[in-house]
């Protein structure tokens, strides 16, 4: 901490910027004859008024001084420079008033104060190397000090990351430095780094959402290449823009050793994850034989499984499709990413114990129990899934469906729970929809359908009474097999599905006879329709299995 504290004193010993304010106070007689509103302004360079359009030459931030020779005749002309002047960036103007000029006009005057522009009355005592010397070696000074304590700066928070302390220390470092209250909102990992003697600042950064933050206090995006890792905060009026350049430098050095830990953190992250990654899937695919190789295996983490749990999968809906329909798929897989660290920090947030591993498009966990009885934490489970998918939906392009496994007592059987957990967001996305929470146990007869659905006898059934249909199409270029699967969707109202078809009623009765025909059922009898239901349901769901497997493992 002593080198924070070195660094504390160093900042308060040097003045950093040249302002207005300090010409007036470093020249004995200097006084402020206009724009007292603008006496905070930075001053780089000082220049002598050779020509009546110098202000054309104005790089911003020059101390233009004059004799006010050239508008002698017309002192008035003054308010035209001072106008143009403060256009082109220019700091203040000096003038040696009572040599050409007895005074200063009112209309001047007034000009000036409007827009706070400094004109400042020069002794006549002065000469204009009396005055650009002492202030440019000044300024120069302090631009030299400036680097000098940059560099220090840099090396102080260099030497953390050689150190590897991480984020906290870093926080701490800036908050010695600013001496004001600092944060930092990590939106990798979603978590705070606060340093701050304020309860209301504290608060803010922990329960204000980040709009809200970021409206009420200076920030400073740490971000490398379009990837925002988070965000700098600084407990300063946004707008008020106090903030001297070595503050901001000093921000500036703090963002680039944030990056640096957080790539790193997201580096170890992977590797581990990777490890831990495939410690799950070898339970959930029961390769693991033995109670034994589950323990020292999980001993490795730090982990204990011998409380029972639960298999959860959060599937993003369509990512497959959409992400084989682009040629650019990096920003689909950013986005992804980042959607299971979301859903990541959620869990841990809610649940005391959970594991978890990622596919290509869906990330599974394994749940220990929390709350008595079971009904209570499957509804636990639930409340937060919904929360989870609401989230996915509401901050990506994307909608989430989430299935939930039953409670195995013993980590051997979890690989059960994870099968029910596929099949119930297989069973729950054809049956239901897609963007929602299923429970296995609560899917009933539907769970039937899906084993019925893998064997041969389901193939051959559906073959029977929609083999001939599907083959008509083809040969004749029909959409027959969609309207039927519109009018099961419709519960076989015929009006309703011309209507969702685009079609006249006419046509739409000349189709179901035509179907009813080709499949050789009569789709008014009860029985026949539930045939056609049933095969329809199979179809899906042996679909769905299909596709959900092909991107889980």
């Amino acid at each position: 901490m002593k080198q924070i504290k070195d660094l504390d004193d160093m900042s308060r010993s040097i003045t950093v910027d040249m302002k207005v304010k300090n010409l007036i106070e470093q020249f004995e007689g200097f006084k402020l004859l206009a724009g007292a509103g603008g006496l905070e302004r930075k001053v780089s360079t000082v220049t002598v008024m050779d020509a009546p359009d110098i202000y054309n030459w104005m790089r911003g931030g020059e101390f233009l001084i004059t004799t006010a020779y050239i508008m002698k005749d017309n002192p008035l002309e003054l308010k035209d420079l001072v106008i143009k002047l403060n256009k082109n960036g220019a700091s203040a103007l000096g003038i040696k008033i009572g040599r050409f000029i007895e005074k200063l006009p009112e209309e001047v005057k007034e000009t000036a104060n409007s827009l706070n522009f400094p004109i400042i009355h020069i002794p006549f005592k002065y000469a204009f190397s009396d005055v650009i010397h002492p202030t440019l070696s000044k300024i120069v000074n302090a631009q030299a000090k400036k680097l000098m304590m940059s560099e220090k700066i840099h090396e102080s928070f260099t030497q953390i990351v050689i150190e590897g302390k991480g984020n906290n220390h870093i926080v701490a470092t800036l908050y010695g430095i600013l001496n004001r209250n600092v944060a930092f909102k990590d939106l990798v990992f979603h978590r705070n780094y606060i340093k701050s003697k304020s309860a209301e600042f504290n608060k803010d950064i922990e329960n204000l959402n980040l709009k809200d933050v970021l409206d009420k206090y200076f920030n400073y995006p740490v971000q490398i290449d379009g990837s925002l890792y988070g965000y700098i905060i600084v407990e300063e009026n946004k707008n008020a823009n106090t903030l001297e350049d070595l503050d901001k430098i000093t921000i500036e050095h703090a963002s680039t050793v944030l990056k640096l830990n957080i790539q790193k953190e997201i580096s170890n992250h992977q590797i581990e994850q990777k490890y831990r990654g495939e410690f799950i899937q070898d339970l959930l695919l029961n390769k693991i034989k033995t109670i034994e190789e589950v323990n020292n295996r999980a001993a490795l983490y730090g982990w204990k499984m011998d409380k029972g749990l639960v298999c959860l999968i959060v599937d993003i809906d369509d990512y497959k499709a959409r992400y084989l329909s682009l040629d650019k798929t990096m920003g689909l897989e950013k986005e992804r990413d980042i959607i299971f660290r979301r859903i990541a920090a959620n869990m841990k947030t809610n649940f005391y114990n959970c594991f978890y591993t990622n596919y290509s498009d869906s990330i599974v966990f394994l749940i220990e129990p929390d709350v008595n009885p079971m009904k209570d934490f499957f509804m636990k489970l639930k409340k937060v899934s919904d929360e989870i998918r609401k989230e996915i939906r509401e901050n990506s392009q994307f909608t989430a469906t989430v299935g939930i496994g039953s409670f195995k007592a013993s980590v051997m059987d979890i690989y059960i729970s994870f099968i029910e957990a596929q099949k119930a967001v297989i069973i729950g996305r054809t049956i239901y929809g897609r963007d929602n929470t299923y429970i296995y146990e609560d899917l009933g007869v539907y769970i039937m359908l899906f084993d019925i659905c893998q064997g041969e006898e389901a193939n051959s059934f559906c073959n029977q009474y929609l083999e001939k249909l599907v083959d008509y199409d083809m040969m004749n270029n029909c959409e027959y097999t969609k309207t039927l699967r519109q009018l099961v969707k419709n519960d076989w109202n015929l009006k309703k599905t011309a209507e969702d078809l685009f079609i006249h009623y006419n046509t739409m009765k000349y189709r179901f006879s035509k179907i009813c025909e080709i499949i050789d059922l009569d789709l008014n009898n009860r029985e026949d329709k539930f045939k056609i239901e049933l095969c329809l349901k199979l179809l899906d769901i042996s679909k769905q299995s299909s596709l959900f497997m092909e991107t889980s493992i």
